[in-house]
């Protein structure tokens, strides 16, 4: 399918639907702090770890880390767009209300504008969200995709 076919204005696109587990939020924090570090490391007590200390800040537990959300609605792209996503993709995201443990996350998007662009392709801006089993809005964000015709 050509690039300025692929896809409409208004489409519904479908990402990935995890669950937030302990494990899931393990991986992203100590990965991240290990990275920093170039060793293994396991973060101390925060809002994505400690049950007690996220709720002494407000929190009615703990947290997923935003970028656990940022990365699922990534992966939605780069399934969507393959690797015109990573040479022209643009992704931001607002998280809006807390992501909790045992939440079911659902990544979701729409396309809302589609531009043919003068040296071939489409430019796509894409409305994108997160929301829980129930359908509540937790993340929302846009994306911007040039797809190439190839």
């Amino acid at each position: 399918m050509d690039a300025q076919q692929r896809y409409t204005i208004g489409q519904e696109l479908t990402g990935p639907v995890r669950v937030i587990t302990p494990q899931r939020i393990e991986w992203y924090d100590s990965a991240m702090l290990s990275a920093a570090m170039n060793e293994l490391r396991q973060v101390g007590s925060n809002i994505h770890t400690d049950p007690d200390f996220a709720k002494s800040e407000g929190f009615i537990g703990v947290n997923a880390d935003g970028m656990i959300m940022t990365n699922w609605c990534s992966e939605m792209l780069t399934r969507l767009f393959g690797l015109d996503y990573f040479e022209t993709g643009e992704l931001r995201t607002k998280f809006i209300k807390p992501v909790v443990m045992g939440v079911e996350l659902h990544v979701r998007g729409r396309i809302r504008k589609a531009t043919p662009q003068s040296g071939g392709g489409t430019e796509y801006d894409v409305e994108i969200w997160c929301e829980d089993q129930n359908g509540l809005k937790l993340v929302d964000g846009d994306a911007k995709v040039t797809a190439k015709s190839r």
